[in-house]
């Protein structure tokens, strides 16, 4: 049975006299991923679960509904507006002349970046070998697809830390405090790595002093991801009672942590080495992901193929696309007279938070361990 890839190509080339080629090249790529989605929900394939970029795409539809049907092509502009806070201290009376100001609105302006990750393999290759062109096609589409979860996971986490808040309403200003002062230069809210009382002011104090920053800055439900040491020390302070550890992600009084493997790098790029996490507040945050129409809607001409898979790591559609050369494919295990498929799959993002109007401030906010734990 044809694949639907395949049936769209045929019915597109039916229409428009387009010769379609190299069917052979997108059946068995179809079958190579349906192995490959086969052997992921087998638990065969196991992964690092990319919990940062998963938080963009979990909170994308709340910031930007019905999106897709506004992006038609690459370079189409999408323009989401959002009003903007007016706030005013309280006048003290009443009057028969009163003026007032008007309200006024943004606009945030999406920009996608393509990501991309290309692979070749060629007609002959499987002939004279053990593994078959749909097992060859599976395992380069696994490395692909790898490739990408990595590599994303690293452009998000990277996005929120390079856009955490210049702004800190927070009042604290004793740097001895236990709940910490924000660091103007780093624009991290540093706690102290010892209670006023000389206790671990990781386990006494990080995850209340947190949401006591965040409750000052207004923000009410907020998730927190963690680097490796923040992580650690967290799980170990929520499983003091009932284990409640899942996967890569956990809840303490009715806050989410993750695990943001990615964010160690940068934290000690900032010199946090004892404890480092971001607290995004909900709903602020999204990745908006996006291929062109003709990978959407299949086409095939005479030199190549437009077509979509999805990545079972993230559930995303990928555009792929694809072409033939003549090719000597000796040296890569196929035949002198052979012919080299080069693939290329890749994606549109979109990575976003919610705008802000006072200059500087963003719904992302940094905090460390500064000092030494004891």
């Amino acid at each position: 049975m044809k694949n639907f890839i395949g049936l769209i190509f045929e019915m597109i080339a039916s229409m428009l006299g387009i010769i379609k080629h190299s069917y052979y090249a997108s059946s068995a790529l179809a079958k190579a991923q349906a192995k490959l989605i086969a052997a992921f929900e087998s638990l065969e394939l196991r992964y690092t679960d990319p919990a940062v970029y998963r938080l963009f795409l979990q909170q994308a539809p709340i910031m930007f509904p019905g999106y897709e049907m506004l992006k038609t092509r690459d370079d189409r502009v999408v323009e989401a507006y959002y009003k903007k806070r007016t706030s005013r201290s309280l006048d003290s009376g009443r009057s028969h002349e009163h003026t007032g100001a008007y309200g006024d609105s943004g606009v945030l302006t999406p920009s996608w970046t393509t990501y991309s990750d290309q692979f070749a393999i060629s007609i002959k290759q499987a002939d004279n070998n053990v593994y078959s062109l749909e097992e060859m096609q599976m395992n380069e589409l696994q490395n692909t697809f790898t490739n990408f979860i990595e590599g994303l996971e690293t452009v998000a986490t990277t996005y929120l830390i390079t856009n955490r808040s210049h702004v800190n309403a927070a009042p604290f200003v004793n740097a001895n405090d236990d709940l910490g002062v924000f660091n103007g230069s780093t624009y991290v809210h540093e706690i102290p790595a010892a209670t006023l009382a000389g206790l671990n002011n990781f386990n006494a104090m990080f995850a209340n002093s947190i949401s006591t920053v965040m409750n000052v800055n207004k923000y009410k439900g907020f998730s927190i991801v963690c680097d490796s040491v923040a992580w650690a020390k967290m799980q170990y302070v929520a499983n003091q009672g009932a284990a409640n550890s899942n996967n890569l992600s956990f809840t303490t009084n009715g806050i989410t942590f993750y695990h943001a493997i990615k964010l160690n790098t940068l934290a000690v790029a900032l010199g946090y080495t004892q404890g480092f996490a971001l607290a995004i507040s909900d709903g602020t945050i999204g990745c908006l992901p996006w291929i062109p129409k003709q990978n959407r809607q299949g086409l095939s001409t005479k030199i190549q193929n437009y077509g979509s898979l999805i990545n079972p790591f993230d559930g995303q559609l990928y555009a792929i696309h694809d072409y033939p050369t003549a090719f000597d494919g000796t040296a890569t295990g196929g035949y002198t007279q052979d012919e080299n498929e080069e693939f290329e799959l890749s994606i549109d993002l979109a990575f976003n938070h919610a705008p802000l109007s006072a200059s500087g401030e963003t719904p992302i906010f940094a905090f460390g361990i500064s000092g030494e734990i004891s």
